[in-house]
This record gives structure tokens, C-alpha cells and sequence, in this order.
């Protein structure tokens, strides 16, 4: 039968020639639109490294006139640091709270970026995003750990500190003054520095501009990015630094709320109900909100949220101008072979044999066109003309959006041919070819 269909596509060439430019240039424009979507959405899709759902962070600002400003660690404890515990101590006893932590460095869905240069030789440096984080965090944000033992084993979760001071918001497994000092790194960033992440654990590398300041690792977490649509990017994870202790510094504070606490309004209740309660001298609550809406309005800033919905409504227009062109002509064409298929009914043939014929001869036009047509996208993936910003071009996306396309052209082609061809398969033989 598909050698059938072959020699009368061969056959009638001349009228399937406009058929098939159109198929090849339809199937080439769509695989276009539908790679950089599928770029979109795969990004979009792929783990964060981190769960921001139902976290919250919580500025804290200062008023200058009740500021001491301390020199020696006493002054310091009592002035600064007392503060500032109570504070964290208040918002960790919020009751929609489940838990807290505070940090400094480079934040999700923001331009807020920290980098810092590691070694392990002097030689060769690898820039890494930085954040300064208490214990805490690794729960709040749920970091999944791939290496580690003790409080950072796989699985682990509920990590508190136990040092009963603010001071160094930490435990005995991460303390800032401890040399070399604890780490955590994503995994990228343990294979740049050792070229392997495998058994990374308790190796120790150095900062590259401080070469008598090392660190220890002490856990390898899950690959990080900054938003949804970046790229991974080199993390690590470490406690405070001591310029943070003597330079008066304010972290940001991170919280996780229980779910059924995350109402629509919970940020504009924590706000009025914790602003009094806040005001521990010389600090007081500046703001709050939710990842969420840090995502939408960075997002909107940065044109993501325009960029997007204008490539889906570019490509759901032209696939929906596409599929009535498509249809369209297959329907023009079967209807103008009225006479092949009634002479076909007269000569024998059944409805269902018919309908195979043409159904046939629709699709297997479209895979002679599809041939050329996934040589041209072949040769636009090697030349790097593709959608690459947010996924690396690769076999297996290449593979799933000419599937995805072929099977979105079939179903045009179908359309196309099905319902014209059942309408003219109604008519009788007889009054067909007497008409012609």
C-alpha cells in the first residue's frame, strides 16, 4: 500500500510540489517555536536546589539615632548582638513560624549577588555565589544534602543552634571560628575545585585572596540557581564572617511558615502584629515577603514575565494559523478528488479503505517532508541559532520537540482529510461522476 501511495504522490507531483514547501517550511518554523518553549519550560521545571514555597524574608533595619557604635567584642554583644537575638528570638516565636535562620549573601529572584574566588593550589581560581548562613537555613530552605555525615547526612533535617547566643549562630558543626572553617558547596563547585564531587567530604581548599583562610567541607548539596530560568551556578554555603561581627552588619532573616498559615494576606498580618514587637532597640521590622511575589516582581523588572507570554501567544497563534492553513488545504484538496473517490466506490472500494488511502497519502507526504526538514533543524542546532539561554541544546530535546511537532502536524493532516473525505464519501458514485 505505501508503495501505492508513493507512485501516485510521484504521480501527481506537480500539485503535491506546493504541498510539500509548505509542509517542509510549516515543520521547520514550528520545531522552532516549540524548542524555545520546551527551553522555557524545561528551565522552569528543573529543581531550584532550594524550596521557597511557603518562605517568607523578613528585613530588619535599625534607627540610627539608638545605634552604639562598638568596638571592643563586649560592647559589641551587649549593644548589638543581645538586640538582635531577641528579635530573631521573637520572630522564631511567632506561632505561624516552623522555622528561621538568618544569612547574608546572594539571594533567589534577585540581582543581589555575592562572589568570592576558591583554590586549591594558589594557582587556579573558581568563582563561586557565596552565602553566609546560620545552621538554621539548611532547613528552612530545605537543601537537599548528596554528601555528608552527622547533622548534614542525606535526609537531615531540624538543624538548630545550640550555641545560646547570636553572636555565632551556630553549633559545634558550624562554627565561624573554627580553622579551617566548615563549608558546604554544590556539587559543581566540589568538581571545579577537585574535579570530582565524589568523595569531596573533609577536603579542604582555600580562599583565593586570603590564602591563610581555609575551609573544610562539610556536606556536597544539590546543584543551585538564582531564579527559575537561570542556569546552575557555583554555591557555597558557610557560617558568618568575622567582618560580619565587627562591622555592625544586619542578615536577612528567612522563615518557613506552616502551610495552612500561608494565607493570601499572612505578610500584611506578620507586619502589623510583629511591628511593635520588633522594636528592640536600636532595630524594628522594615518589611516582609513572600519568595513568591520577590519571583513575580523580579520577573516583571527584568521582562521575563513579558518575554514569556509573548513567545507562547506568538507560537499558540502561529500554530493555530498554521493548523487552519494545514487543515484548509487538505480539505481544499480532498474535496476536489470528489470524483476519485466516487469513481474508487464504484470500482469496489470501501469507505474505510478509502479513507485509509487518503489518510495515507496525507501522512506519509508529511514524512517526505519532514526528512529535509529535521536536516535543516539539525544543521540550526550545530549552528547554535536555537533557543540556549535557560537549557543547553542536546539529542534528547532535539528528539522530543520533532516528535512533539510531527505529532502536532499529523493531527492537522488527519483533521484536514477526515471530515471532508467522509462528507464526499456520502455523495453517491453516480451523482459524483455525472456531476464531473
Amino acid at each position: 500500500m505505501i508503495n501505492s501511495i508513493l507512485h501516485q504522490i510521484w504521480n501527481q507531483r506537480r500539485s503535491n510540489g506546493w504541498l510539500f514547501a509548505e509542509l517542509l517550511i510549516v515543520f521547520t518554523l514550528m520545531w522552532y517555536c516549540v524548542d524555545v518553549l520546551y527551553g522555557f519550560t524545561h528551565a522552569e521545571r528543573q529543581p531550584k536546589g532550594y524550596d521557597v514555597e511557603h518562605v517568607y524574608k523578613v528585613r530588619i533595619s535599625y534607627n540610627p539615632t539608638q545605634v552604639v557604635w562598638c568596638e571592643s567584642a563586649d560592647s559589641l554583644q551587649q549593644f548589638w548582638f543581645k538586640p538582635m537575638e531577641e528579635v530573631f528570638r521573637r520572630i522564631k516565636q511567632y506561632p505561624a513560624v516552623e522555622s528561621a535562620a538568618m544569612w547574608l549573601g546572594t539571594d533567589a529572584y534577585t540581582r543581589g549577588r555575592v562572589y568570592q574566588g576558591y583554590s586549591t593550589d594558589s594557582v587556579h581560581v573558581v568563582e563561586a555565589n557565596i552565602r553566609y548562613v546560620s545552621p538554621e537555613y539548611f532547613d528552612v530552605m530545605r537543601i537537599p544534602i548528596v554528601q555528608g555525615s552527622g547533622m548534614f547526612a542525606p535526609g537531615k533535617t531540624g538543624f538548630t543552634s545550640d550555641a545560646g547566643s547570636s553572636l555565632l549562630f551556630s553549633f559545634a558543626g558550624w562554627n565561624p571560628t573554627a580553622s579551617p572553617q566548615p563549608a558546604v558547596l554544590t556539587s559543581d563547585l566540589a568538581d571545579s575545585l577537585f574535579q570530582t564531587s565524589a568523595g569531596a567530604l573533609n577536603r579542604e581548599f582555600m580562599d583565593y585572596y586570603n590564602f591563610g583562610f581555609r575551609y573544610r567541607i562539610s556536606a556536597v548539596c544539590a546543584l543551585q540557581k538564582t531564579d527559575d530560568y537561570a542556569r546552575y551556578e557555583p554555591f557555597i554555603l558557610t557560617p558568618f564572617p568575622g567582618w560580619f561581627y565587627e562591622s555592625q552588619n544586619i542578615p536577612f532573616v528567612s522563615i518557613r511558615i506552616r502551610p495552612e498559615a500561608d494565607t493570601e494576606d499572612f505578610a500584611a498580618h506578620f507586619l502589623r502584629e510583629m511591628t511593635p514587637q520588633l522594636q528592640v532597640a536600636p532595630f524594628y521590622l522594615f518589611d516582609v515577603r513572600s519568595y513568591k511575589d520577590q519571583k513575580i516582581e523580579r520577573d516583571a523588572a527584568e521582562g521575563i514575565t513579558s518575554y514569556i507570554r509573548s513567545a507562547r501567544l506568538i507560537v499558540i497563534f502561529f500554530v493555530f494559523n498554521v493548523f487552519i492553513g494545514l487543515m484548509g488545504t487538505f480539505w481544499f484538496r480532498t474535496r476536489h478528488r470528489r470524483s476519485e473517490i466516487a469513481l474508487r466506490m464504484a470500482m469496489g472500494s470501501s469507505r474505510a479503505k478509502i479513507r485509509a488511502q487518503l489518510l495515507g497519502e496525507g501522512l506519509l507526504l508529511l514524512v517526505v517532508a519532514a526528512i529535509p526538514a529535521i536536516i535543516i533543524c539539525i544543521n540550526m542546532v550545530m549552528a547554535d541559532v536555537t533557543f540556549t539561554e535557560a537549557t543547553d541544546a542536546s539529542w534528547e530535546r532535539f528528539i522530543i520537540c520533532v516528535l512533539a511537532v510531527f505529532c502536532l502536524m499529523s493531527l492537522m493532516v488527519i483533521a484536514g482529510i477526515w471530515y471532508p473525505a467522509s462528507k464526499a464519501m456520502t455523495v453517491q458514485p453516480a451523482e459524483a461522476l455525472h456531476d464531473e
